[in-house]
This record gives C-alpha cells, sequence and structure tokens, in this order.
C-alpha cells in the first residue's frame, strides 16, 4: 500500500515549493521533470473534485432536504465539477495499491483526457508505463505518490497563484539542465519587463506564437488582475501556438493551473503554418509578444514561400540560418493597426547584414521601430549572451515617429539568488527600464531618442551600444587626502630606514 496521511494537510506557499523541491531531489537524472508537473496537476483535478463535492453535498443538505445518500450522488455529477472525472479514476482510488500503481495511473489518465477534451493531448503526454519497466522506477514513483500525498491541493486556501508558483518553480529548476536539450525558459523577470512596457488591457486580445510554457500570456493575465481586479481578467483574450507537443502540453497544464481558462492555445509549427486565422486571413492581435527562437535555421526563402500566409513575408525573406526576421515579420502581420509587439532577440540581427538588414531596412523606414533595449548578460539559461527587446508599433504617438528610443540596460541586473552564475532584473532595474520607455527621452549613460537620418547613416545598425554607451562608474579621489597618507608612509620608510642603519652600524662594530 502506498502510504497516505487520512487527513491532509492544507498547504502553504512555501510547503509547496519545498514538496516539489523534494519531488525534483527524487527524479533528477533518472526520469523527466514533466512527470512531476503531471502528478502535481492530477493531485490538484483530485482535490479539486473532492472540494467541489463536499461543497454541493452541503448545499444539497442544507437548502434541498436532500437525504445524506441522495446529496451524495448528486454531489457526484458532472455537472456540479469542473473537470469529469468518475470515482474509479480519482487520484485516490488510483494511487491506493503499490503493485499496480503505474499501470492504473496510464489507465486513468487515458480515461480522463477522453472524458474532457481540454485535458486531451495534455495529461496523456507521459507514459508512466514505460517509466515504471523496472522496479527502480517503479519505486520511484511510490515516492512521489507518496509525497504528494501530503497535502490536500483543493481546498480554497489553496489559490491558482499558490499552485502556479509551484508549477513556474519546477519549471525554473529544471531550466538549466533542460536548456542543453534546446527548451527555452524565458526569465519571469524579462516577461515581466515587456508586459509592462506593452501595458494589456481588459478587452484586448494578447498572443504569443512561441509561446513555450505560456509564461508570456500568463503574465500579461497577472498584470491585467494587478492593475484593473481579477474580474476584469475575462475581458482578457489569450492565444499562443508552441511548436513542440509536449511543451504545448506543459502549457495547457500551466494555464489550468493558475485558473486561466480562457486561453486559446494550438500545437503546430508557427512559422510554416499559424493555425489562428479569420476570414481567410492572419488573425489579427492588440497585444503580440514572444520570446523567438534564436537564430533559427531552415527557414529560408523556399520553405516560408510554400508556408501559409506567406504574405506575411511581404519585406523579403531570411537567410537559411536564422529565421528571426522571419518571426519578426509574423509577429507585425500578427498586430491589428493598433498594435504593440514586445520580442527578445539575439543582438545579431539588429547589426548583421545581407538578407537581414535588407528586411530590417524596410522595416525601419515603415517607421515601425519604437525602442530597442539592450539587456544585461547572463539572464537566460541557454546563453550567457545579453540578448536585446525590441518594442514595435504600429500606431506611433506623434512625439515618436521618425524616432528611435535606445535604451542601454545593460549595467541593470542583480545577482540571481538561486543560480550563481547567472543574473536577473530585479524590481528597480525593471522600473527604470519601464520609465525610461514612458518618457521617451535622452538620459545621459542610459537612453537616447536616435532620429532615422543618424540610424541611416549607420546603414540601418541598430546595435544599442553604437547609440548609447553608459556611464563606467569612477571612483572619486580626494587628492589632498591621497597626499597626505602618501606623506606619511614616506615619514614611516625614513623612520624604518634610520633604524635599519642603526642595526647595520651596530653590526660593522662586531
Amino acid at each position: 500500500m502506498v502510504q497516505r496521511v487520512l487527513f491532509p494537510k492544507k498547504v502553504t506557499r512555501e510547503e509547496l515549493n519545498s514538496l516539489v523541491d523534494r519531488a525534483a531531489d527524487l527524479i533528477r537524472t533518472a526520469v523527466d521533470y514533466k512527470f512531476i508537473l503531471v502528478l502535481l496537476f492530477l493531485k490538484r483535478l483530485n482535490d479539486l473534485w473532492k472540494t467541489e463535492k463536499q461543497q454541493v453535498k452541503e448545499r444539497m443538505l442544507k437548502e434541498f432536504g436532500l437525504s445524506e445518500e441522495e446529496a451524495e450522488e448528486e454531489a457526484e455529477k458532472e455537472v456540479h465539477h469542473t473537470f469529469n472525472i468518475p470515482k474509479q479514476f480519482l487520484w485516490n482510488e488510483v494511487t491506493k495499491e503499490v503493485k499496480t500503481l503505474p499501470e492504473r495511473l496510464a489507465t486513468s489518465i487515458g480515461e480522463i483526457a477522453k472524458l474532457n477534451p481540454q485535458l486531451q493531448g495534455v495529461i496523456n503526454r507521459v507514459d508512466f508505463l514505460e517509466f515504471a519497466r523496472n522496479q527502480e522506477n517503479r519505486e520511484l514513483l511510490r515516492q512521489l505518490v507518496e509525497l504528494f500525498n501530503k497535502y490536500d491541493l483543493g481546498g480554497e486556501e489553496v489559490s491558482s497563484d499558490v499552485l502556479g508558483e509551484a508549477y513556474e518553480h519546477i519549471l525554473m529548476k529544471f531550466a538549466p539542465e533542460k536548456a542543453k536539450e534546446g527548451e527555452i525558459y524565458t526569465p519571469r523577470e524579462v516577461i515581466k519587463l515587456m508586459v509592462e512596457i506593452l501595458d494589456p488591457k481588459p478587452g484586448e486580445s494578447v498572443y504569443d506564437p512561441c509561446c513555450g510554457s505560456g509564461g508570456m500570456l500568463i503574465i500579461s493575465h497577472m498584470y491585467v488582475a494587478e492593475k484593473y481586479g481579477e474580474e476584469e481578467t475575462r475581458k482578457l483574450f489569450l492565444f499562443g501556438q508552441e511548436r513542440n507537443p509536449e511543451i504545448y502540453a506543459v502549457c495547457q497544464m500551466n494555464l489550468l493551473l493558475h485558473d486561466i481558462k480562457n486561453a486559446n492555445i494550438a500545437n503546430g509549427d508557427t512559422l510554416d503554418y499559424p493555425r489562428f486565422s479569420e476570414d481567410g486571413r492572419l488573425k489579427q492581435f492588440d497585444v503580440v509578444i514572444a520570446n523567438i527562437p534564436w537564430n533559427q535555421d531552415g527557414y529560408g526563402e523556399e520553405r516560408l514561400k510554400k508556408a501559409y500566409f506567406s504574405e506575411r513575408f511581404s519585406f523579403g525573406y531570411p537567410p537559411q540560418n536564422t529565421a528571426d526576421w522571419a518571426w519578426i515579420q509574423h509577429m507585425l502581420a500578427s498586430a491589428k493597426e493598433n498594435g504593440r509587439i514586445g520580442l527578445v532577440v539575439d543582438n545579431g540581427c539588429l547589426f548583421r547584414g545581407g538578407k537581414e538588414k535588407a528586411i530590417r531596412s524596410k522595416i525601419i523606414e515603415r517607421d515601425l521601430i519604437e525602442c530597442v533595449i539592450l539587456l544585461p548578460e547572463k539572464l537566460f539559461y541557454n546563453t550567457g549572451a545579453p540578448g536585446a527587446i525590441i518594442i514595435f508599433n504600429k500606431n506611433k504617438p506623434e512625439n515618436r515617429k521618425g524616432k528611435v528610443l535606445f535604451i542601454n540596460a545593460s549595467q541593470e541586473y542583480e545577482q540571481h539568488p538561486e543560480v550563481k552564475r547567472l543574473n536577473r532584473l530585479g524590481e528597480k532595474n525593471i522600473q527604470k527600464i519601464v520609465e525610461a520607455y514612458k518618457n521617451f527621452e535622452d538620459i545621459e549613460g542610459f537612453a537616447r531618442i536616435v532620429p532615422f537620418d543618424k540610424i541611416k547613416e549607420n546603414d540601418y545598425n541598430l546595435n544599442v551600444s553604437l547609440y548609447m554607451i553608459p556611464i563606467e562608474e569612477s571612483e572619486q579621489i580626494d587628492i589632498l587626502k591621497e597626499y597626505e597618507e602618501l606623506r606619511k608612509l614616506e615619514e614611516e620608510k625614513l623612520e624604518v630606514c634610520k633604524k635599519l642603519e642603526g642595526y647595520l652600524s651596530e653590526l660593522r662594530k662586531l
């Protein structure tokens, strides 16, 4: 039998993060971290179902005068639950017998996915049967289940913020390792900076064409909730597309654990086949935001001409070895006439020549670029390169037309609290950059407004350090104080020399 706590306690934020840390320590190097994500999600579904059942049962007893048995039967009906989960597939039933644990998990996951279309292709992406082919992994699975049994994740006290944070905690914990395999995890501070600049509002749509685990969409949702109130998030429309089916599944679970149920996420290659269209044309959004795959190869002219909505690439086709400006054109084409676009890019796309320069020059001439921000180095898990943020605005205010604001934020960082080799953007750093963007004015050593003529003179080079070099902090020297200390040292030296001469004189007499 799997050991269980009869009355699981309500979990705090700290306890849940500690719980997933212990789960991570158990599986490290043994199995993919996505097994933890699925187990956490399944446990949440189970405990949420139980909480909903209890609430309905109490209402049936109190308000409708049903008998205990009648209330119990009514409370188990599908209509009263967020997810349709028959009793035999609930966590408690599935995990009570350790000998058949992997088989029962696999069966329940398959059945729950069939009964809940929104979970199809989401929870059934990991294979517990394959994982549990050896005894060591079966024991590991038992330990993981035992860990999750210690807490109730369904009560009102366990908010979506707490659960969502725990999920993000797992993603961040494994980000350094998964980065080596090509998975991209955008630091949440970088996303927060971009979201504050793009300022999504109730009634608007936000789209991420390479949404990964959903960070851009989740933080946009949190931003609107904090600024306008939780109710207003119902008027925020979230869209995303992710090519990797496993990461797509992670994104869906991440959104649901954050209690975001109105997001529309698609699986597929955005450059080849963007999934969102309207009336036979590419769907457009108010805010388009992404950390694009840097220098993605294989998307040259021949391939993109065959892609759906190839008219997206009206400024030209990128070289075969880097699709940065294909992504940028897709995002521009996906934005409404007054849309705002923000993306993280490799600095190389700001100044490389050839086909990229040809595309870049046309976009600059169209006056679509509003701001370029150089980020600090060592922010990202998959590269030490600094990266940059480009902000596009299809409806620039009059005072910003014909100009680009360059912000050199390369010195705006603090030491990462958990990963020693990394830096991160602190709250003060984020606010300084956001204020510079909003004020749109020159700031010595930090920000500079550059007219198009100057950019043209520089051959359409958008490299931030070409226009703005940060002021090096130099140590202020007090000349009088330094001279006084030098004079004292000289006096001490003379005193030592006199003593030494005395000792030598005595030695000569011997």
